[in-house]
């Protein structure tokens, strides 16, 4: 009588279970990817007031140090909505961007957001190249009776003229 009454309330807790399971798939989160912004030190930050040492102290190493202005320093921030099974939409995008003078003084703050984000499609054709296409069988078994078996050429009695 007792195996009845566990079976009998362990089935309902183990629906229950898998219910919830099945369920939180199907939820939305959210993830910030890259810097994470605290608006009161992001905004103040200077121009002509702040250096390198007093931007790193503040905010922190940046995102990225641009790639042929060693002046220009860049905290991207992006919020993102992730479902299963679809790819990340972003709910909120922020780069601040920030420039110094030769002296490493701050110069210029720049705050970007999504309205100035841009999609780019790669290219999606083939680069052509020179040869045959082969199917899948032709790669696998193309080699196939190709070698005859025999010595390499200059390795018999008859050797060729530098050996």
């Amino acid at each position: 009588m007792t195996t009845r009454f566990k079976a009998r309330t362990s089935t309902p807790v183990l629906l229950c279970v898998a219910a919830g399971l099945a369920l939180s798939a199907c939820g939305n989160g959210r993830m910030v990817r890259g810097y994470v912004f605290d608006k009161q030190l992001a905004d103040a930050i200077q121009p002509g007031v702040d250096n390198r040492q007093s931007v790193e102290s503040t905010l922190g190493t940046p995102t990225v140090r641009a790639a042929f202005d060693e002046n220009r320093w860049y905290y991207v921030s992006t919020t993102v909505r992730v479902r299963p099974v679809f790819w990340p939409d972003p709910k909120e995008h922020r780069v601040m961007a920030v420039a110094f003078n030769d002296k490493g003084v701050v110069t210029d703050v720049e705050n970007f957001d999504l309205s100035h984000m841009r999609s780019v499609d790669p290219v999606g054709d083939k680069t052509p190249t020179r040869g045959r296409d082969l199917n899948f069988f032709q790669q696998i078994f193309g080699n196939v009776g190709r070698f005859s078996g025999s010595a390499p050429v200059g390795s018999g009695p008859t050797r060729g003229p530098n050996g």
